[in-house]
């Protein structure tokens, strides 16, 4: 059964370079853009200097916004349409480049010319302070030093077992993300991703904000075919569409009341559990909701009828 994906902390490097997918089947199955790094990502959250956004929309019933956030690795678009309004709006708002965060989905487009072409479909922007987003470099570039020790060791020791990572506190997420960094990208300098991590690790010290490095080729893969598509899912049962319903009940009743709209996650989370939803029960309730466009997280850990 699907399950909410988190928010993959990843560069702008990284996802720059990311040019596998692996495509899910049936209405409620994710797809994943596969990193040389070891994230398996369907979303992400980024930090750096968000541009000044542009209407890139057809016509006024296609409105479509893009901008450009900057890390000291590189820079990836930002977009968001009719369909994500407040992270729309926030993109609308700047005049001027300023710190954010940014969370969304990530999407690989590929031209004419075969080349692709990484962006964020935005679902929560905020600005934050200088010192805000050098936390969250420190979190991303921590976070993707732990993962590329992983992928090394695997390429060293293939015998190592999923069973010992586990044992050894490693999520099964990246243990995934690192099989199929090796099997897709056998041939990328990972040596060379870690030294422009020096970059991020200047801004986070509180070095002056250094000019991303000029985009590379990008790196050399292997297309190994995907494994056969699975069936696709069963529909939700009766008894899945009640405790929907008792969701959406919750984060009406919840958001209703609240100061800025939103229904606080933590709180719908605990209150299903009062009333009998486990916790793996009602992920899968909201990740089933996500998929559908019922329910939406533009800002995060704060949920609304989409």
């Amino acid at each position: 059964m699907a399950r909410r994906e988190a928010a993959w902390r990843v560069s702008a490097r990284e996802l720059e370079s990311s040019l596998e997918e692996e495509r899910g089947t049936g209405e409620r199955e994710a797809s994943y853009l596969l990193s040389p790094f070891g994230a398996r990502m369907n979303r992400v959250l980024i930090a750096g200097s968000l541009s000044p956004a542009e209407s890139i929309g057809r016509d006024d019933a296609s409105t479509f916004w893009r901008a450009r956030l900057s890390d000291p690795t590189g820079a990836v678009a930002v977009t968001a349409g009719s369909f994500q309004p407040r992270a729309m709006a926030a993109l609308r708002r700047a005049q001027e480049p300023r710190p954010a965060l940014v969370v969304g989905k990530v999407h690989l487009y590929r031209g004419r010319d075969g080349v692709g072409y990484v962006s964020v479909r935005a679902e929560g922007v905020r600005s934050v302070s200088e010192n805000e987003e050098r936390a969250m470099l420190a979190d991303v570039v921590r976070q993707t030093l732990d993962r590329l020790d992983l992928v090394e060791r695997l390429e060293k020791r293939p015998s190592t077992t999923e069973e010992e990572l586990r044992s050894e506190g490693v999520p099964p997420a990246w243990v995934r993300g690192a099989q199929e960094a090796l099997r897709r990208y056998p041939n990328v300098d990972r040596p060379a991703f870690r030294r422009e991590l020096a970059l991020a690790v200047r801004r986070i010290e509180g070095g002056a904000p250094a000019p991303p490095p000029s985009a590379g080729p990008p790196p050399t893969v292997t297309v190994v075919r995907a494994p056969p598509p699975r069936a696709p899912p069963s529909p939700p049962t009766a008894a899945e569409r009640a405790e929907e319903s008792v969701f959406l009940d919750l984060l009406d009743e919840i958001s209703e009341v609240s100061v800025d709209g939103y229904a606080d996650l933590r709180e719908v989370m605990t209150r299903l559990e009062a009333q009998g939803v486990v916790a793996d029960r009602a992920e899968s309730v909201l990740s089933r909701l996500e998929e559908e466009g019922v329910v939406e997280e533009p800002i995060v850990g704060k949920l609304r009828r989409a």
